[in-house]
């Protein structure tokens, strides 16, 4: 993009008269700057400004310009860099013919497990990682976006996705399995929750009447309800496997209903929770508060069948791995 196409698009003011004039791609990592990149300083850093310069940037964007390091790029002073990266994404996102849905933050990992076209491509809940992701992709492409007010600042039409549909879901002796028909069509051990059955059948109909093939037996969910099975020794075991499990959820706002639906199947639930969060968990029962991921080894001595954790599944899934052993040699 040009620079001064940059300056205009974000109302930004240039602090000097550099000798390049346009960037190639946008980077908010100052670690990860190439040669002729845009560099969006997030943090408002005049260390992480000087990294990004030394790794090649072209241009950088900031709400506090501290020093003109290098005069021959280019130096652009912002109010809201927010705000800016909004107004960057909106001009992005018009030259692509593309298309934002909104969807809730289960349903778009469930739309993302079933199917791997590459029509979709998932926006995060950041303004700043959104700009690059539509940056980076093709033409005609259908963003998801679980960030309603976010979706909505880039694409005023958002579309959103019709939740009718004839679903009968029947009894598990699992919480990880389920077997129901939606529209008469019967699935039988998917592995999903039941309490996720209608978010599932929704997205299958809005790919059948976009004719967009999805496969429900290769859904794993890893961001909500995630399973790790385990052996009474807290080593982890293969899916459905385990005596027991730990199952990890990023998002607050679905412990709640997560933990009754848990209660259907066991009495012995505990839920775990960073102890920085301890305020917002008050009213549970037995919970567990912990500081370090390394504690959830002192549940060991725990009576439980399923433990809950706040937190997400990729930061614990190692400690549960069962150590090597080593074998001496003769020589």
């Amino acid at each position: 993009m040009r620079i001064e196409d940059t300056i205009r698009l974000t109302d930004g003011i240039l602090q000097n008269f550099p000798s390049v004039n346009q960037t190639e791609s946008i980077k908010i990592n100052p670690l990860l700057v190439k040669r002729g990149d845009l560099y969006l300083d997030i943090n408002n850093s005049e260390q992480e400004q000087k990294v990004a310069l030394e790794n090649g940037a072209f241009a950088i964007i900031s709400e506090k310009i501290y020093k003109i390091l290098d005069p021959e790029i280019a130096w652009i002073e912002v109010d809201s860099l927010r705000l800016a990266c909004i107004k960057l994404s909106r001009y992005e996102f018009s030259r692509k013919n593309s298309k934002i849905i909104f969807l809730d933050d289960i349903s778009q990992e469930i739309l993302h497990c079933i199917t791997k076209s590459h029509e979709f491509v998932e926006l995060p809940s950041n303004v700043y990682s959104t700009l690059i992701a539509i940056k980076k992709s093709g033409e005609n492409i259908k963003y998801t976006c679980s960030d309603e007010r976010l979706a909505l600042s880039i694409d005023p039409d958002l579309q959103r996705i019709n939740t009718k549909c004839d679903v009968v879901k029947f009894k598990s002796k699992s919480p990880f399995y389920s077997s129901f028909t939606c529209n008469g069509n019967f699935c039988q051990e998917i592995k999903i929750p039941t309490i996720f059955i209608e978010k599932l059948c929704i997205m299958t109909n809005f790919l059948k009447d976009k004719n967009i093939s999805f496969n429900v037996h290769n859904l794993s969910l890893h961001r909500h309800f995630s399973p790790l099975f385990i052996d009474h020794n807290l080593n982890k075991k293969d899916f459905g496997q385990g005596e027991k499990a730990i199952i990890f959820e990023e998002n607050m706002d679905f412990l709640d209903f997560e933990i009754k639906y848990l209660s259907d199947f066991s009495k012995e639930v505990i839920t775990c929770i960073p102890k920085r969060y301890r305020n917002y968990f008050s009213h549970y029962k037995n919970i567990f508060l912990f500081s370090d991921a390394q504690e959830l080894k002192d549940l060991l001595g725990k009576n439980f069948r399923y433990i809950l954790v706040f937190g997400a599944k990729a930061n614990y899934k190692e400690i549960f791995e069962p150590k090597k052993r080593i074998y001496r040699s003769l020589f």
